[in-house]
């Protein structure tokens, strides 16, 4: 009777542990099929430049296209049900070159960053290049074990601190000139998009970090060819960890100030590796980012008493309301820089939580910020080709372009002075105490016997002599303590000062002097 009460409790427990498996294999492959999800799509001319308007955007299902919807300010949206994909996103405009998405399946909302840049070699009409990415991801460098995706196209991912990407593209007219694979959003540029994998060649190969990442996540894979058309295949992963549930959260500390938007005149593209010698290339005049800082829990004052998180989970606000997720990055990272939709004149939120597994620590507001517009020069003085200029001259211009934002920021300035004769290379600067001049007014004076200048003996220029001048710093600053922000709009910073960037003056003004 013991052994027969014994079996029956085997056979009890068998049939429980069956039909819970029955149950959760069921809860796997019954998807939610009639709920909708969001493709949100946002198109730039390159990363951090401006949006493209007008657009036309074609979502396409088994060779049939579904829904065509044209940008306002960049943008469109496509509603679309959980996993029905696999889905490809077609981007086009005359004269640029051509972007197309390929999305394997749609897990959770899917945010596109993308870029749609004008043609460097042959003109839209003639651009033809079918492109196209082959990927593996393995489960270490070595390559031994290859992840499978399941029935809906997806990675199922258990216990790894990273995965290993492999991947080829190919075309069929112009080669491939650079490669990017990132998790969680789209792949930035250079030091803008930071860490993500690069090759300058149609392969790549290499680790990403799974440690920040838990649940629902993308992989975007991106290819661009020599005209600029770009290839991208986003990859649904769902990453599952094991999270202890007795945590005590890192409350992120932020830094002061925390939020740095920066508008560059310059056409350096961060997105790109452009030759100025190429024809039909862009030549749009800014770049416009947002920088974020914060202290990491190995720098902070609560390292004895919290747990050291797996990331960072960084949100943004258009309205200082409603937050959405931006992005997760790792707890080795103290900075982000957002290039999506930043607009001079509108302000952006921004907050940030530690992150543990599939469990978030409070919401830090880190701040808030308004990007200053570009800034220009006018009434220049001595202007481009004066003459019988003064030995000892003033110099003058205006900074116009922020007169909204009279009595909250400060005028940046620097000036040098370039000696033509005989090109002998010679340069003359003031020489203060200050690495550049603060100003409270939008006009500026310089006259030159107020200052030493360097390798300038009585502050004199000589008679009858050709000179070449410039500001070569022409900034603006906007220290926004209420708000923990800091904007600058920088028309040039020629020797480093406050620029990420070296920005050349646009316009170097001639003049020759006279006899006093």
């Amino acid at each position: 009777m013991r052994q027969m009460t014994k079996g029956w409790v085997y056979k009890f427990f068998a049939s429980v542990i069956i039909l819970f498996l029955m149950l959760l294999s069921s809860c796997i492959i019954l998807k939610p099929a009639t709920e909708n999800v969001e493709i949100s799509l946002y198109v730039s001319e390159y990363n951090s430049g401006p949006a493209v308007d007008d657009a036309n955007v074609e979502l396409i299902k088994d060779g049939r296209v579904v829904d065509t919807k044209r940008t306002s300010d960049g943008k469109v949206r496509f509603s679309v049900k959980l996993y029905s994909g696999p889905y490809l996103l077609r981007i086009s405009k005359n004269g640029h070159a051509k972007t197309t998405i390929k999305i394997l399946n749609i897990h959770s909302p899917l945010v596109l960053n993308t870029t749609l840049r004008k043609t460097k070699l042959l003109p839209s009409e003639q651009n033809q290049n079918e492109m196209n990415i082959l990927f593996d991801i393995y489960t270490s460098k070595n390559k031994v074990s290859k992840l499978l995706f399941d029935g809906n196209s997806i990675y199922n991912i258990f216990g790894l601190s990273y995965i290993y990407i492999s991947a080829q593209s190919t075309t069929s007219n112009f080669p491939v000139s650079f490669m990017y694979a990132k998790l969680g959003n789209p792949p930035g540029a250079e030091y803008l998009a930071s860490p993500r994998l690069f090759a300058e060649s149609n392969v790549l190969e290499g680790e990403l970090d799974l440690t920040p990442f838990s649940g629902k996540v993308y992989l975007f894979i991106d290819a661009y060819d020599v005209n600029d058309n770009r290839y991208e295949v986003v990859v649904p992963l769902t990453v599952t960890k094991l999270t202890d549930l007795k945590v005590n959260p890192y409350v992120v500390e932020a830094d002061q100030p925390a939020v740095f938007a920066y508008n560059l005149n310059t056409t350096t593209k961060y997105y790109s590796t452009q030759d100025s010698s190429m024809p039909n290339q862009s030549k749009s005049s800014t770049n416009l980012y947002v920088k974020l800082s914060w202290k990491r829990w190995s720098e902070s004052m609560q390292k004895s008493k919290t747990d050291e998180p797996d990331g960072y989970v960084i949100y943004k606000s258009y309205d200082g309301i409603k937050y959405e997720k931006l992005t997760v990055v790792s707890s080795k990272q103290d900075t982000y820089y957002d290039t999506s939709d930043i607009k001079p004149g509108s302000r952006v939120w921004y907050a940030i939580a530690s992150k543990y597994g599939g469990i978030e620590g409070p919401k830090v507001f880190l701040g808030s910020v308004e990007p200053l517009p570009m800034i220009e020069i006018t009434d220049v003085s001595p202007l481009d080709g004066a003459t019988n200029v003064s030995l000892s001259p003033t110099f003058s211009w205006k900074i116009s372009g922020v007169e909204k934002y009279e009595g909250k920021i400060k005028y940046l300035y620097d000036i040098w002075i370039y000696d033509l004769t005989v090109n002998s290379g010679i340069f003359h600067y003031p020489i203060v105490d200050v690495p550049y001049f603060t100003s409270d007014s939008s006009i500026v004076t310089i006259n030159m016997s107020s200052y030493a200048w360097k390798d300038l003996p009585d502050a004199k220029l000589q008679p009858g002599k050709p000179y070449e001048w410039a500001p070569e710093l022409i900034a603006v600053m906007w220290n926004d303590n209420e708000n923990n922000s800091l904007s600058l709009s920088v028309n040039c910073d020629y020797n480093f000062k406050i620029s990420p960037v070296v920005i050349a003056p646009e316009k170097y003004y001639l003049f020759v002097t006279g006899n006093k």
